[in-house]
């Protein structure tokens, strides 16, 4: 019986593929192949298990990654510059917001805030991150002390 051998040449033109690539697939084991001399060399019945392999394996669809609800895809951010004349106030303000988000109400969720105070403009800037609802209580909480008599 004579065994028929395929170099990666006529490889390539039966399976329509790169040289290349059919040398990575030797490599990875997915075709079986033997070196002879400096060639590699695959029988027709490697071949066929090769194809039927290929048709065997069920192809399932991509997956779409699963993001949630639109609500819980949002993240907001603001920023609230206050003109100050000493850190003294920026600060009691950072620090009752610092409170605010470390109580129940405002845990979770992602949501964060940064303070900077720039001493040379004199200007305490707070910048928030997080859900639309925690931003909207943000802005509330800042609107209430628009409203306050100094």
């Amino acid at each position: 019986m004579e065994v028929k051998l395929y170099t990666i040449s006529e490889l390539s033109k039966i399976l329509n593929l790169h040289e290349k690539t059919i040398l990575r697939f030797i490599h990875e084991g997915k075709i079986v192949a033997r070196k002879i001399g400096r060639m590699w060399m695959v029988s027709e019945d490697d071949l066929k298990a090769y194809c039927h392999l290929e048709l065997a394996v069920e192809r399932k669809p991509a997956l779409k990654p699963d993001y949630g609800t639109i609500a819980e895809r949002i993240s907001v951010s603001a920023v609230i510059e206050i003109q100050e004349q000493n850190s003294e106030e920026a600060s009691r303000i950072s620090n009752s917001l610092m409170a605010m988000l470390n109580s129940e109400s405002g845990r979770g969720n992602g949501n964060r805030f940064d303070f900077f105070y720039f001493p040379e403009i004199e200007k305490g800037k707070y910048v928030f991150y997080g859900s639309s609802e925690f931003i909207e209580n943000i802005l509330h909480i800042f609107n209430r002390l628009c409203q306050m008599k100094e």
